[in-house]
């Protein structure tokens, strides 16, 4: 069979939840599917962006990318930075996949889509934006083109079924994976290169993503208010992408006067963060809104402690491995931070859970249920119509 993969996620620094999940499916893809044939597609242009980087594609084994082939307009020509056939569109492969929403106007072939969350339609933060109202434009357009959808959630999978006039056979789940990085085991010199560089030496409560409101930083921010009149030498530490100094929490911070008991990492590696997870005390998410909640699994893989907010995407990843809160409720927040401080085997519980919890989360599932799905759509034009099609894959969840 031969799969043509949108490869935008592949070539970019900017590493997003969308990024991780395509290059953790096509490292696993390179890896364990060698019967089959992979085209890469890239936009017009994009060589030419800021943003762009190759090095993923560089890791790849040189025989699993038969073509790399530029995809603008949706016409087909070379790039110059590395051979490519020539190909003619629909004839020359036997499915698509998006690791994203978005697909061409028309292939001439099957389609397949990635769908992360509908923030765009629910977090009326984003809704608002001139981004949602593009991304709403794409989800939508898209999905009357695509044979199949593949959700990262039930929580995605009912939100597009109780929005748009698709069938539920038309909807599968498969979950995103845990990177091995994210293991409990530490890393002895990170942890003192982090300790050298950013002063982290007491005890500290995790938070990671930038601050957007979806985040719920605010009313985080007023729990830890609460927790520091008791706690006043804990620490918060929170790691994200861009420029900290930019956020309202860092702002928020310096006017309370207590930027000295929060620690602000920009852009941190994947190892880095890693580490941070393992050293935590606990780690808290307290998002209004999620697709997935992958933070929640990394923690939970790195076996430190997590409390989180209440919402259904959350508990369908995190299950009984973790302690919950109500989002909006700074009181709630606290309260459930200040037991988990102060409750040492409690916390040892919780670590020995989300390992449990998190080794259901593997990549190479993720990898080998999307190459079925890809399978069947290339073979019957459709998606599988099983009689229970909630999830490509849930054993144990």
């Amino acid at each position: 069979m031969i799969i043509a993969l949108d490869a935008r996620p592949l070539v970019t620094r900017n590493i997003r939840g969308p990024e991780q999940r395509a290059r953790n499916i096509v490292r696993e893809w390179a890896a364990n599917a060698p019967h089959h044939r992979f085209i890469l597609l890239i936009e017009r242009g994009i060589d030419n962006r800021s943003d762009f980087d190759r090095s993923f594609l560089d890791q790849l084994p040189g025989n699993f990318i038969t073509h790399l082939t530029l995809l603008g307009n949706y016409s087909l020509a070379k790039l110059p930075w590395r051979r490519a056939i020539p190909i003619n569109v629909g004839h020359d492969w036997d499915v698509f996949h998006s690791f994203s929403p978005g697909v061409p106007h028309s292939l001439g072939t099957p389609m397949v889509n990635t769908i992360h969350d509908l923030s765009c339609e629910l977090d009326p933060d984003v809704r608002a934006t001139a981004e949602g109202a593009r991304e709403r434009w794409i989800v939508r357009r898209s999905l009357r083109r695509v044979r199949c959808a593949v959700a990262v959630s039930k929580q995605t999978r009912h939100d597009l079924l109780s929005l748009y006039r698709i069938q539920p056979w038309q909807v599968k789940v498969i979950y995103n994976g845990i990177n091995p990085v994210f293991v409990p085991e530490p890393d002895q010199q990170l942890r003192a290169q982090l300790h050298n560089q950013y002063g982290i030496s007491q005890r500290y409560i995790l938070l990671v993503g930038s601050d957007i409101p979806r985040r719920n930083y605010q009313r985080v921010w007023e729990a830890m208010m609460i927790v520091w009149k008791t706690h006043p030498r804990l620490r918060l530490l929170l790691a994200g992408r861009g420029k900290w100094t930019n956020a309202p929490i860092y702002r928020q911070a310096a006017a309370d006067g207590l930027l000295d008991r929060v620690i602000f990492l920009d852009s941190p590696s994947d190892q880095m963060l890693a580490q941070l997870y393992r050293d935590a005390m606990l780690t808290c998410c307290g998002s209004s809104f999620e697709g997935f909640g992958l933070s929640v699994l990394e923690a939970m893989a790195c076996g430190c402690p997590v409390a989180c907010s209440e919402i259904r995407s959350l508990r369908e990843v995190a299950d009984e491995a973790v302690v919950y809160f109500t989002h909006d409720d700074p009181e709630s927040i606290a309260g459930t931070l200040l037991e988990l401080i102060e409750d040492p085997e409690y916390r040892r519980q919780l670590r020995l859970a989300g390992l449990q919890r998190a080794d259901h989360f593997k990549w190479s599932t993720a990898a080998q249920h999307l190459l079925e799905v890809l399978e069947t759509v290339a073979k019957t034009g459709s998606a599988p119509s099983d009689p229970q099609p909630v999830a490509a894959y849930d054993e144990g969840l």
